[in-house]
C-alpha cells in the first residue's frame, strides 16, 4: 500500500485549499451587509427627517465595516483563480490595503474615534477599489471553467455599475448652482449605486456558496490518494 498525494488542482481550475473558510466568510458579509442595508434604510426614513439620534447610522457603519473585513477572504481566495504576476499581486495588495482601511474607518466612526469626512474618504477608497477589482477580476474569470460565467457576468456588472454611479454622485453633489441638474444626476447615480450596493452582499453569498461548494467536492479527491501498491 503506498500514499501518493495528487497535486493541487491548478487555479483558476478545481478547488484550493482555505475554499471552506472563504465560502464562510462570503456568507458572514452577506449577513452584514444586508443588516447594514436595513440600518441605512432605517436612519434614512426615520432618524434624518427628526435630525436622530442616528442609532441605526452608527449600526450601518459598523456593520459595514465588519462587512469590508469578512468580504476581504473571498476577495483573495477568487483572485487566487487569476493568473499569478506582478500587476496581479500589485492589485490585491491595493483591494486587500484598501478594504482593511475601510474595515477599520467603519469601526472607528461607529465608535466616535474618528470624524465623519476622514472615515467617508477611506470607505469610498475602499468601494471604489472593491468594484474595480470585482469588474477586473470576473472580467477575466467569465468564460473559464469551472468558474460559474453567471457570478462572472454578475460581479463585473456590480463593479461597473459601482464605478458609473460614484462619479456621477460626486458631480450631482458638486451642481449645487443648478437644481434640476443636480437632482437628475443624483437620482440616476443613487440608483445606479444603490442596485450595485444592494447586489454586492448578494453576489458575496452566490461567491461563499461556490466556495463552499469547491471544498466539498475537495475532499474525496484527498481521501482517494491512498492507491494500492
Amino acid at each position: 500500500m503506498s500514499t501518493t498525494p495528487l497535486p493541487p488542482a491548478p487555479a483558476p481550475l478545481g478547488s484550493l485549499p482555505g475554499d471552506a473558510s472563504a465560502g464562510l466568510a462570503g456568507y458572514t458579509a452577506a449577513g452584514l451587509g444586508a443588516v447594514a442595508a436595513a440600518a441605512l434604510g432605517v436612519m434614512y426614513a426615520v432618524e434624518v427627517p427628526r435630525g436622530g439620534p442616528y442609532v441605526f447610522g452608527a449600526v450601518n457603519d459598523f456593520t459595514g465595516g465588519l462587512f469590508f473585513a469578512a468580504s476581504i477572504p473571498v476577495i483573495v481566495q477568487i483572485h487566487r483563480r487569476l493568473t499569478a504576476g506582478p500587476w496581479s499581486r500589485a492589485a490585491l495588495g491595493a483591494t486587500v490595503t484598501a478594504s482593511a482601511g475601510a474595515a477599520a474607518s467603519g469601526v472607528l466612526l461607529s465608535l466616535g474615534l474618528i470624524g465623519f469626512a476622514p472615515s467617508t474618504v477611506v470607505s469610498v477608497a475602499g468601494i471604489v477599489t472593491q468594484a474595480v477589482w470585482t469588474m477586473l477580476a470576473n472580467h477575466r474569470l467569465s468564460g473559464r471553467p469551472p468558474y460559474p460565467r453567471r457570478l462572472a457576468l454578475a460581479g463585473r456588472a456590480i463593479g461597473a455599475g459601482m464605478l458609473v454611479a460614484v462619479p456621477v454622485v460626486w458631480a450631482g453633489l458638486a451642481a449645487s448652482g443648478a437644481p434640476a441638474l443636480q437632482t437628475a444626476l443624483l437620482a440616476l447615480g443613487g440608483a445606479v449605486g444603490g442596485a450595485a450596493y444592494l447586489a454586492w452582499p448578494v453576489w458575496l453569498a452566490f461567491a461563499g456558496r461556490r466556495l463552499t461548494g469547491s471544498a466539498v467536492h475537495r475532499r474525496p479527491a484527498r481521501g482517494a490518494a491512498a492507491t494500492p501498491a
